[in-house]
């Protein structure tokens, strides 16, 4: 069997928000470290690599923190609108060889600024910096 209910959104309750999910569902600021890995055309050099999104204000920037030191800005890829992700990296020259931290954060084009304290995904979505360990030979 197939239904189709045309309602107005005030009046319905939907099937995740029956089981405690949020009602609205907003995409919260968010950024993820996806790779660090040694630059092969760069030596000495790792690439440090990820993805945020910030809808509906888009990315407006992503720094990383090495070793929980000073945030540094990340490069920012090209984007097709503020709805969709954007892939970023940071270049570290001259990283010393052993066992290394890299964290990341964005902050949208209204200000809005990544929620550092990490939240599990229900109700309402994870919040938290992402980070990755990795080490350099």
């Amino acid at each position: 069997m197939t239904e189709l209910e045309l309602t107005r959104w005030e009046d319905a309750q939907s099937y995740w928000v029956e089981r405690g999910w949020d009602r609205d569902g907003l995409i919260k600021v968010q950024s993820r470290v996806d790779l660090a890995r040694p630059d092969p055309e760069e030596p000495g050099t790792v690439v440090i690599a990820g993805v945020a999104w910030a809808p509906p204000f888009g990315v407006a920037k992503v720094e990383v923190q090495l070793d929980r030191g000073a945030w540094l800005p990340a490069e920012l890829g090209d984007v097709a609108s503020p709805n969709t992700w954007v892939q970023w990296r940071y270049r570290w020259r001259g990283a010393p060889a052993g066992d290394h931290l890299v964290t990341a954060r964005v902050t949208d084009g209204a200000g809005r600024a990544q929620i550092e304290e990490p939240s599990r995904a229900e109700p309402s979505g994870a919040t938290g910096y992402d980070y990755r360990g990795f080490s350099v030979g």
